[in-house]
């Protein structure tokens, strides 16, 4: 599906009303010409992280589906997911997904579904939640919708 435009950025969030409890996820794809694709889905039973993580892989598999090496930057307010994908991922796959407490990773399908479809063209960037970034707050805002069993207005281009 190679896209008419480059991608300039991709900002991604999760959200979960109770925690475990119904959740939802949300990704905005901008384009360098200024075009936004909006993506979203939720879940019935699940948890924040796990709604953060799929937002994710939802935002790699549409990367991917671009067929784009040029480099992107993808934002996420989850130090959960920055950390695991920078930092964490490299010491549970030598440990067999066994984490520093010595138990299993949490999330590991998750975890290896992101490891997977991550490329070398994508930084991975902390925006900080709820303070006013427009990718930030729109995705946060997908991810609520469906959280509450609604469905947003995606915007497509």
């Amino acid at each position: 599906m190679p896209l008419p435009t480059k991608i300039q950025s991709i900002y991604t969030d999760g959200a979960c009303s109770g925690n475990p409890g119904p959740g939802g996820w949300g990704v905005a794809v901008y384009f360098v010409d200024g075009t936004v694709q909006e993506i979203g889905g939720g879940d019935r039973q699940t948890t924040n992280n796990r709604m953060e993580m799929q937002a994710a892989i939802a935002a790699l598999e549409f990367l991917l589906a671009s067929e784009q090496k040029e480099p992107i930057t993808l934002y996420t307010d989850s130090q959960y997911v920055i950390n695991g994908i920078t930092k964490w991922i490299h010491g549970w796959k030598k440990k067999g997904w066994i984490a520093s407490t010595g138990k299993a990773v949490l999330n590991q399908e998750l975890w290896q579904t992101i490891d997977r479809l991550n490329a070398r063209h994508v930084t991975w960037t902390y925006v900080r939640g709820h303070a006013g970034n427009e990718g930030n707050e729109r995705c946060d805002a997908i991810a609520r919708a469906f959280s509450q069993g609604r469905i947003p207005a995606l915007r497509q281009p």
